[in-house]
């Protein structure tokens, strides 16, 4: 006979309902199952535990195929007539004629699949790589004055949605990037060129980088699901920083919370009813976890205060910019001598 493949907690929580059962059904020897229950209970709690700490990869699915090059998917009706990419309340294209067809045609890296790709966008590949070419052209026009290349290390960068632009749309930058999803990895190895240095990293705050390497670090929906581990990875990403060198953070903060999107709601409801529909969120740093075996786990809002007075002690936080990249705010920190 084979057996249902099921995790560790699962089979705990199967024998906890066996013995209920048996409990139920017999009435004997009453102690004893209660006891068995109640170890079976701590063991369960242990193993999940164990699961969300322990694990040192966030689970992920099969590496798919592309789904082809940037220039596959040009559609100059679509960016004539779609405006959300461009942002009338930030400035980041003006005075500029920009020639998409041109820049995607610079880019030759294939596009993965949408589950290989966080499932940003759905199928809709073109508006998949505007966002990332916005990004990275808004992360740009957020750095300081005199920083315009350099090594650059996309920590979290996914399956490369902004860190393929600083490699195909400038001569300036060294690109690396790190996730913990090992198809992500696996992926970015597959069908990127050599020059791109993408790694897997754990989801212990330890990364195998030099110190002070590197000019700029980006973290984008990265912190905004980090509970535990927050200074650790602060700490970590400020220690391969050059002294100066500037670190670009996406957040959940105040305005998140007043622009929160339909999904985010959801999760909101479904975990922290206590909490979903208040005006404001109660704590500086305010955590929603939607599952407890995987270290990737929750999402975490940040208030402006919090960030001065516990990622102050790190960084010079140069600027917060609320609902710069969608609805999440981007925080800007330079690394102090």
């Amino acid at each position: 006979m084979s057996l249902p493949k099921m995790s560790l907690a699962s089979w705990f929580r199967t024998l906890k309902t066996i013995a209920a059962q048996e409990l139920a059904s017999s009435g004997s020897d009453l102690r004893g199952i209660l006891g068995i229950i109640a170890r079976l209970t701590r063991l369960e709690t242990s193993i999940t535990k164990l699961q969300k700490y322990g694990t040192s990869y966030a689970s992920t699915g099969p590496v798919l195929l592309p789904v082809g090059i940037p220039a596959d998917f040009i559609d100059e009706n679509y960016v004539s007539t779609h405006d959300w990419w461009r942002e009338a309340h930030h400035d980041w294209w003006r005075g500029q004629d920009l020639d998409f067809s041109a820049l995607m045609r610079r880019d030759p890296a294939p596009l993965p699949e949408c589950s290989n790709r966080e499932d940003y966008f759905g199928d809709n590949h073109l508006a998949y790589w505007l966002s990332g070419y916005r990004d990275y052209r808004k992360t740009l026009a957020a750095l300081p004055d005199g920083l315009v290349g350099g090594r650059y290390f996309d920590f979290g960068g996914s399956t490369g949605r902004v860190f393929r632009h600083f490699a195909f749309q400038s001569d300036a930058w060294d690109v690396w990037s790190s996730d913990f999803k090992i198809n992500s990895v696996e992926w970015n190895l597959r069908h990127f060129p050599t020059t791109i240095k993408t790694l897997l990293n754990t989801s212990s705050p330890s990364l195998p980088l030099p110190d002070g390497y590197f000019d700029l670090v980006t973290a984008f929906s990265v912190f905004t699901h980090i509970n535990e581990p927050e200074i650790a990875w602060l700490l970590e990403l400020r220690r391969i920083l050059k002294v100066g060198g500037i670190a670009c953070i996406s957040i959940h903060d105040e305005a998140t919370w007043q622009n929160r999107a339909p999904q985010l709601q959801d999760v909101m409801l479904r975990f922290r009813p206590d909490i979903a529909n208040l005006p404001a969120f109660p704590e500086q740093k305010t955590v929603v976890t939607f599952r407890e075996d995987d270290p990737y786990n929750c999402h975490v809002f940040y208030s402006r205060e919090h960030i001065e007075r516990v990622w102050g002690r790190f960084f010079e936080v140069c600027a917060v910019k609320p609902l710069y990249l969608d609805a999440q705010a981007l925080v800007v920190c330079r690394r102090p001598s």
